[in-house]
């Protein structure tokens, strides 16, 4: 019997009155702005719990680092330094194999020695030997041509 009820019902066109219409639209409004401010203080806490959570692990990890440091100050110093001192020693390391791993050898070294030998055979006489050093600068500017090349 519900069934024929509600199938008549269903059938039948049911009259509502304009004044009802604006009572039941004004409701769901007034429910959805309070739905939209529940649901907006919801999404704030849950954000504000978030923050919480995540500053509740980082003082968790500082308080342990603190214990550990306490418990053992000196071999944390002691890893602490060490670190530093591979740094260090890496840099070190890179810096030497950039700047200073490729010695050439002294390509005017010939030029050097007979200037050396004519200062020692005429001394107090440097002008003598002035024209050996017309060859020595000509020998470095060559090697300082061929070390900015990269040959």
């Amino acid at each position: 019997m519900a069934h024929f009820v509600a199938s008549m019902i269903s059938e039948r066109t049911v009259g509502v009155s304009s004044d009802v219409v604006r009572r039941v639209n004004a409701q769901a409004r007034g429910e959805g702005g309070d739905a939209e401010r529940l649901r907006d203080e919801l999404a704030r806490e849950r954000a504000e719990k978030q923050r919480l959570r995540e500053e509740m692990v980082k003082l968790s990890e500082l308080q342990q680092r603190k214990v550990h440091a306490q418990s053992s100050p000196v071999s944390g110093l002691t890893t602490d330094i060490e670190e530093r001192q591979r740094i260090f020693d890496e840099t070190v390391e890179r810096v030497q194999q950039k700047f200073f791993a490729y010695h050439r050898e002294n390509v005017c070294a010939d030029n050097e020695k007979e200037i050396m030998n004519c200062l020692r055979a005429n001394p107090g006489r440097i002008l003598q030997c002035g024209h050996l050093t017309e060859q020595y600068e000509k020998c470095v500017a060559n090697f300082r041509q061929e070390v900015l090349k990269g040959n």
